[in-house]
């Protein structure tokens, strides 16, 4: 706290304000997880439906998060900050009064904007509150406190839905938007980059109408079967639009996304492992909270808790691994993340097929400590593997990679989920035609409105006699679970197989040493103490990121 102390009080509102923004927006954006199952019965959501509460909100940071932050250098950074507060305390607002399921998921569109537009300018303008010597310190704290609060808030989410309503979730949100616009407006200080910058027009609008094209296509092949024309039309349009911002930004001056490091594997494999993380990392996430709750019953709060067990690794292994990358191990971290994985959605599968709850706490315990493994050391092999002048250019392409593998995997994976659910429905509403102790047709159109989560659902289950109410009930647990089963063994195979490709042909698995010149500068830091290493660099050594210069 004695680094705390040596701000000035602006600098301190400076940073406890985007240090909230910061908090507040990454918490918002899938602690709504806990509350889906309840979020469906309100409204009689299907499956599909459902799924766009959670990739709406993610949709607009991945397209616009790369926009947003040269926005920030061509209109100022404190001013599209709060644009993007304001943005998200609207949609937050809108969130909690939604009267129905298309109201919901449009206004968490609205508030995924605001995440999109505020989240990368929080950092630009914290560092621009603070002194060039203390950036790593407060990158240090930001990174601390959303760590603690991504397993705090979905605790606090759990107890409303369990005890009041998920609406309050959103409604708290809107007091603390305000809170933060307030601070920003009077403590943080307007900078943007120099005069000159302008903006990519034509690649911000490629990038997000492509992005967004293809993710609506996965959305819609979950229905409609890839083969459909409404699935390959707009994915089809979306790749080209892709093709076409990548041939734009390769012969633009000053390109929105500079995409020439990804020629080298040092940074596009990486890059993979942090999109292949983050997809798997999500859709545990959102099914195994809906496989709590709907199969095993255990409610929002009980399901919160376990939920919780997951993100314990990213706050205890997160320094271990900093340290550990620093010495030069960040490919067998690599590595070692995506075989845990791998086994551990083995482990899960094994699990959610038994239905014992007890078996998917250890589960999920060594799950959580997969990401820490793989997020921090990915991100130093990109920034790494850049030359000083571009190093800025490679973590937009970290934090990116991660959003698109949230964003598309998602989409793929229910596309999958939804036609595996879809097929045993088939199968269990098929055998009704047959004869003996068989599905009757009035349970056949029960079973069939449990499955696709319609309004109707708990009132037809009341219309039937006990035994076939337990029937139906059985036979719609039993489509879901082969569903969830389906899901996590294609994402444990593409783990483990991509950990073998990764060695194969991005060469992961070699060169553990750390270089000679970092391990010596490491050893010279540790030996000149903290008082040399709070001078900063003397004039003629390393210079800081060309974002870092920015901010």
């Amino acid at each position: 706290m004695g680094t705390l102390r040596e701000l000035t009080p602006q600098q301190r509102s400076a940073m406890i304000a985007t240090v909230t923004a910061s908090v507040l927006l990454f918490s918002s954006l899938t602690s709504v997880i806990v509350a889906l199952p309840r979020i469906q019965r309100d409204f009689g959501l299907d499956s599909s439906a459902l799924h766009w509460v959670v990739v709406a909100a993610l949709l607009p940071l991945c397209a616009v998060a790369v926009v947003s932050g040269r926005l920030g250098d061509v209109l100022g950074r404190r001013r599209v900050f709060l644009l993007g507060m304001v943005c998200f305390g609207i949609g937050s607002a809108l969130c909690a009064a939604a009267p129905d399921g298309l109201v919901l998921v449009v206004a968490r569109g609205v508030q995924g904007l605001g995440i999109a537009l505020a989240v990368p300018l929080a950092l630009a303008n914290l560092t621009a509150a603070l002194p060039e010597r203390r950036h790593g310190w407060a990158i240090g704290v930001q990174t601390a406190f959303t760590s603690f609060f991504g397993v705090a808030v979905p605790l606090g989410i759990a107890l409303l839905v369990e005890f009041g309503s998920w609406r309050w979730a959103f409604a708290a949100c809107v007091p603390l938007s305000a809170l933060v616009v307030l601070m920003a407006r009077r403590h943080l200080v307007e900078s943007r980059a120099p005069t000159g910058t302008s903006m990519d027009v034509p690649g911000a609008v490629l990038i997000a109408a492509g992005l967004t094209l293809v993710v609506l296509a996965c959305e819609r092949s979950s229905d409609l079967g890839f083969a459909d024309p409404g699935t390959l039309l707009p994915l089809v349009a979306g790749a080209a639009l892709l093709a076409l911002f990548a041939a734009v930004e390769l012969r633009t001056a000053e390109p929105l996304l500079d995409l020439r490091p990804l020629r080298s594997s040092a940074v596009s494999v990486p890059m993979v492992a942090l999109a292949l993380v983050q997809c798997t990392s999500l859709a545990v996430a959102v099914y195994v909270t809906l496989y709590l709750q709907h199969v095993l019953d255990l409610g929002a709060l009980r399901t919160g808790l376990l939920l919780a067990a997951s993100s314990v690794g990213t706050v205890v292994l997160s320094p271990f691994v900093g340290r550990l990358t620093d010495q030069g191990y960040g490919p067998r971290l690599i590595l070692a993340g995506l075989a845990v994985l791998g086994c551990c959605l083995l482990w899960l599968t094994y699990g959610v097929t038994s239905r014992h709850g007890t078996l998917l706490v250890p589960a999920l315990l060594v799950f959580g400590l997969a990401p820490p493994l793989v997020y921090p050391a990915a991100t130093a092999m990109i920034m790494d593997s850049a030359p000083g002048s571009a190093r800025g250019v490679a973590a937009s392409l970290s934090v990116q990679s991660r959003q698109i593998g949230a964003t598309l995997g998602l989409a793929l994976l229910n596309a999958l989920f939804t036609t595996a659910e879809w097929d045993e429905r088939n199968d269990l509403l098929a055998s009704a035609a047959g004869e003996g102790d068989e599905f009757t047709p009035r349970e056949q159109r029960a079973l069939d409105t449990v499955l696709s989560r319609e309004e109707e659902r708990e009132e037809l289950l009341a219309r039937l006699p006990g035994a076939a109410h337990e029937r139906v009930g059985a036979a719609a647990d039993s489509a879901f679970v082969t569903a969830l089963e389906a899901s996590l063994l294609t994402l444990a195979g593409l783990m483990l197989v991509s950990a073998v490709l990764l060695v194969m042909v991005g060469g992961l698995g070699r060169g553990a040493a750390p270089p000679a010149g970092r391990a010596r500068a490491a050893r010279s830091s540790r030996r000149a103490g903290p008082a040399s290493r709070s001078a900063g660099p003397a004039a003629g050594e390393r210079r800081w990121p060309a974002w870092r210069r920015r901010c």
